[in-house]
């Protein structure tokens, strides 16, 4: 992916609802906004959840190479959530194109509601 780098790499976003539906739009709808091609998201899918708790913190595993590690952290913000990426193993855009899908697809939702 390029620039690659072994220490870990941090991008947060705003996102304007409760922690509790931004930790379930993060988790249920993975694959509606994760960025990427089919065999990236897949390859997230296939890794293994190391930490799951709910709505404050999801940590897993991305197989790609088996050693990166992919840390959430959503907190009470305001009048919504701040979602806090924090990639082990990754490159600084790939994160920067994470959370940034990941507040499109939130807003999203919320024309929609």
């Amino acid at each position: 992916m390029g620039n690659e780098t072994h220490e870990p790499v941090q991008q947060s976003v705003h996102v304007d609802v409760p922690v509790e539906d931004a930790f379930r739009l993060f988790t249920e709808s993975f694959r509606d906004w994760w960025p990427g091609d089919e065999s990236e998201r897949s390859a997230v899918e296939d890794g293994a959840v190391t930490l799951w708790d709910p709505p404050t913190r999801i940590e897993f595993t991305w197989q790609r190479d088996g050693s990166q590690t992919v840390n959430v952290e959503f907190d009470v913000e305001a009048d919504g959530t701040r979602v806090t990426l924090t990639h082990y193993g990754w490159d600084t855009p790939g994160v920067a194109r994470c959370t940034a899908g990941f507040a499109r697809f939130v807003c999203e939702q919320m024309a929609g509601v």
